[in-house]
């Protein structure tokens, strides 16, 4: 259960509108909570808190880059589409999603995720995730820490640039 609701957190935080180039929206720096409902956990709603700063999007956006075959992230409209190719655990992982908001308080959507072969048992799973500003980060903060305040004491926080430092990297990547 921690494994997918990580994997879920890892797919929803790269995989944001935020992680794009500049005619993309960026969120707003500080505490973003990020309210995730997962079709596999149907009824439950997992949280996590991430501490954005100015450079966070960009190195996700960076890391994922080696793992990604294809990573487009475009606006239509007042929409936020993003579709990626990426290599995790050994499948392939196809994303599809849409997100709208205006990326400075909240913003929503869905991803949907195929995996080639299955994940963990998993062929597919679709996370629909609401976000919104909290306000400055936490003290001691920094930017890419993650609490996970549904996670039993001492297992909800994360560090995710060093989690995204610490995948391993690719053979001819």
């Amino acid at each position: 259960m921690r494994h997918l609701i990580c994997h879920a957190a890892l797919l929803v935080l790269v995989g944001t509108p935020a992680l794009a180039n500049t005619d993309i929206p960026k969120r707003k720096p500080g505490l973003w909570e990020h309210a995730m409902q997962m079709d596999q956990l149907p009824g439950l709603t997992h949280r996590a808190q991430v501490c954005v700063g100015e450079n966070l999007d960009d190195l996700a956006r960076h890391e994922a880059a080696g793992r990604c075959d294809k990573t487009d992230i475009r606006r239509d409209g007042d929409r936020v589409l993003i579709e990626s190719v990426c290599h995790a655990e050994g499948s392939k992982v196809t994303t599809r999603g849409s997100f709208s908001g205006n990326f400075d308080s909240r913003y929503a959507g869905q991803l949907t995720s195929t995996f080639e072969p299955p994940m963990n048992g998993l062929r597919s799973s679709q996370v629909r995730m609401e976000a919104k500003w909290l306000g400055p980060c936490r003290p001691g903060q920094k930017p890419g820490d993650t609490i996970l305040p549904d996670m039993p004491q001492g297992m909800g926080g994360i560090d995710l640039n060093k989690m995204m430092q610490n995948l391993p990297k690719l053979p001819g990547r």
